[in-house]
């Protein structure tokens, strides 16, 4: 009897039993970790640097990018992107890896770390002229206080499975 209503309860479990699915957005711009750990074992970082907006080269964008010491990355370093990546024949960008209107491009990681320092710095400066500014302004009939609070976020927001 007992062979029989554990049977039973095994089928109604595989009646039961839905196979629930989930479904994720790709990111096009997603690097694999492969490929970055292998360009930070060379002592480079990677970013994709927009070369077109709306349709036009984006010359501005780049030339600033080049003079900060970004270095536009060939196919023959990163094989593993020739599928899901193009790469540009002609033109000013012949032999880069493309996605859409960015280009992936290489930069010592030293050199990263300190831009990346440098902007923080301005932009922790600019921070400090406004507080500056704010409290200049302070009259001790009607004080003011400077409650703000400053975060920063970087990328996607992470997503959680209900």
């Amino acid at each position: 009897m007992a062979r029989t209503q554990s049977r039973s309860l095994q089928e109604r479990e595989n009646q039961t039993r839905e196979e629930v699915y989930t479904f994720e957005e790709e990111d096009a711009l997603a690097i694999s970790e492969d490929i970055k750990a292998r360009f930070l074992n060379q002592g480079m970082v990677l970013r994709w640097i927009r070369i077109q907006i709306r349709g036009a080269d984006d010359y501005q964008n780049v030339g600033k990018r080049q003079r900060d010491g970004w270095v536009f990355v060939t196919p023959d370093e990163v094989p593993e992107l020739s599928t899901s990546s193009i790469v540009k024949e002609g033109g000013r960008y012949a032999g880069t890896v493309v996605r859409g209107d960015v280009a992936l491009a290489k930069m010592p990681e030293g050199r990263a770390i300190a831009r990346t320092e440098h902007y923080e710095n301005k932009a922790q400066n600019l921070m400090n002229a406004v507080n500056s500014q704010l409290m200049s302004n302070n009259d001790s009939r009607m004080p003011i206080y400077n409650n703000s609070k400053s975060t920063v976020s970087r990328g996607k927001s992470p997503k959680f499975q209900d």
